[in-house]
């Protein structure tokens, strides 16, 4: 280096905090604004494609939030739920994957992965960074 160059990097610290809240802002409204939006989404449907006969398949479909994963579960307590959901007896073909919850939930990845991203968005464009000192 010349002599009598000095050169400073400023922000360092601010640029690195930043990044942090930013980071924990994005997480916290993927998993509020697209993970359980799109759990409710996928059981709201899957309550609306299984076969009703006195409702309580039905009435089972729900969606839980296990810390930052959505799922949607149903069939508790009743011993057919399994048979209706992957067959595999009495001349019903097994389905490996199920034919409600999966294929529903598949069927809503493009939605869920833009959700994502405007959540994201949403939060990066709307972060404050800390002024460098």
């Amino acid at each position: 280096m010349p002599d009598g160059v000095d050169i400073k990097i400023r922000g360092v610290k601010q640029l690195s905090a930043g990044t942090r809240v930013l980071f924990a802002d994005i997480e916290r409204a993927t998993v509020q604004d697209a993970v359980r939006v799109s759990a409710e989404q996928t059981a709201a449907t899957v309550r609306s494609r299984v076969p009703v006969r006195s409702g309580a398949l039905r009435a089972s479909v729900r969606d839980v939030m296990r810390g930052k994963v959505g799922r949607v579960e149903m069939g508790a307590g009743l011993p057919y739920a399994g048979w209706i959901e992957f067959g595999g007896t009495r001349g019903r073909k097994r389905v490996r994957r199920g034919r409600y919850e999966y294929p529903t939930a598949k069927r809503t990845e493009r939605a869920f992965i833009k959700h994502c991203e405007t959540a994201a968005t949403s939060e990066i464009k709307g972060a404050r960074w800390p002024t460098p000192r």
